[in-house]
């Protein structure tokens, strides 16, 4: 499914195969990025009669530091050759923006274009 997401970029998937890619992931260190867990409850009105089974029913939500686990992947030498550090605009062959990570986001092009700006102002 990733080869094909990527395709039409003239891109490949970084893995040959789904063997290769588990691989990867097994070979990543265990690093100080504890699991929270969380338990969330619809808590708004709630309708007479039947109401729909998500608005009555608990959740759990797992999540580890985002900040923490980056950190982690970029100490880490397997994704050297897999990671962009220039934001970047990328376009369909029709001409319109497309998103495919971090980098290629409106967030990472604002920092660097605030970076360059507060460089020409401190220079």
């Amino acid at each position: 499914m990733w080869a094909a997401t990527v395709l039409e970029f003239g891109r490949d998937a970084p893995w040959k195969n789904v063997a290769e890619l588990y691989a990867n992931i097994d070979a990543i260190q265990h690093g100080d990025s504890p699991w929270k867990v969380y338990q969330l409850r619809y808590n708004g009105p709630i309708p007479v009669g039947t109401p729909p089974k998500w608005m009555t029913q608990s959740y759990e939500l797992c999540t580890r530091d985002s900040r923490q686990v980056l950190h982690h992947q970029l100490a880490s030498g397997h994704f050297k050759d897999c990671i962009n550090f220039t934001p970047y605009r990328q376009f369909n062959g029709d001409g319109h923006r497309t998103w495919s990570n971090l980098m290629s986001a409106d967030w990472s092009w604002k920092q660097a274009v605030r970076h360059i700006i507060y460089v020409s102002l401190i220079n």
